[in-house]
Formats: structure tokens, sequence, C-alpha cells
């Protein structure tokens, strides 16, 4: 029975139990080396750089206006960033909320409607009615409605930056195609 279980575990393309000690320990993942960062306000400047980034800024906004949620998004980046070795896993939690509050700035300033997690309009009757939700939902659904980063959830240089910046522009399926060196 235990061959079937180890069969069945790498047909789903699953990792066998103790399979990382047979790994060469000279070809370790990226993950299991030491981070690249390890300080929360690098962290927050690496993950905002790479936000705003000329291909990264409007699939970001893409997705937001397409109704993926903030906290998704926020955590597919930052696992991106434990994957590769550039953070650990304590720093990626840390890192959670000043992402999304980034993300959300980004979002209002395109003037795009965004939620914050799956489910939130569900919730967000019963929440109100206990008022029992965390901390950290309170802080972003006050953002939510004020539009205002909370005092020391980011760097004023990463917040001044947002404010000045251009919304990238889609180009409209109407507008005129550009003439062709070939139509002469």
């Amino acid at each position: 029975m235990e061959k079937s279980y180890v069969d069945n575990l790498l047909r789903a393309g699953r990792s066998v139990p103790g399979q990382s000690l047979t790994n060469d320990p000279e070809q370790r993942y990226e993950f299991e080396k030491a981070p690249e960062i390890t300080n929360l306000r690098e962290g927050i400047e690496f993950v905002f750089l790479k936000l705003i980034e000329e291909e990264t800024y409007p699939q970001i906004l893409e997705l937001v206006g397409a109704g993926v949620p903030i906290m998704e998004i926020t955590q597919n980046i930052l696992f991106q960033a434990f994957d590769r070795g550039i953070v650990n896993p304590d720093l990626m939690m840390l890192l959670a909320e000043p992402t999304a509050y980034m993300i959300m700035a980004l979002a209002e300033r395109a003037d795009i409607d965004y939620t914050i997690y799956k489910g939130e309009e569900e919730e967000e009757a019963a929440e109100n009615a206990a008022n029992g939700y965390s901390e950290q939902e309170a802080r972003l659904k006050e953002y939510k409605k004020t539009n205002q980063i909370p005092q020391g959830a980011l760097p004023t240089e990463i917040v001044e930056q947002i404010a000045t910046m251009e919304t990238p522009q889609e180009e409209s399926l109407m507008a005129r195609p550009e003439p062709s060196l070939l139509q002469g």
C-alpha cells in the first residue's frame, strides 16, 4: 500500500515526504539560500520598484481592473520574491500590508475600483455587524474609504512618488493606426 501512495504522489506532480533530503546540497533551491533582502525598508523599496516597472505597472492595473483582489496580487508578488530567494518568509509576511497599500494607491491613482480580498462584499455586511475584523483588514478598509495611506505604513518618498506618477494609457481600439513604412 505504501508504494501506491508514493506512486500517486509522483503522478500528481507532488513531492514525496523527505524528498528534499535527497537533493544535492550543492544545488539548492533559491529559497533555501540566504535571502538578498532582509531589511523591511529595502523590501518595500524593492517591491515598489518592481510594481512601477514599465512592463509590470500596466499588468497590475489590468488585474485590478479585471476584479482580481488586491490581496491575491500581493500574495503572488511576495511569493515570487520568496521563491526567487529575494526575501525570507518573515519579511514576506511583513511586506504584505505595505504592498497592498502600494497597489491600492496605484489603482486609486488610475481611478480603478478594486476589492481588497475575495468575498469582500459578502463578508462586509457580516463583519460590519459583528465588527470583528482584524486590525490589518480594518486599516485597509479605512484606506479604501479615505484614500489616505496611514502615517508610517510606507516611506514618505514612495507615497510622494505614487502621488506624482503618470498612469499608463491604453491605446484605444478605435485609434487610427500609425502609417506603415510600406504604404509609401
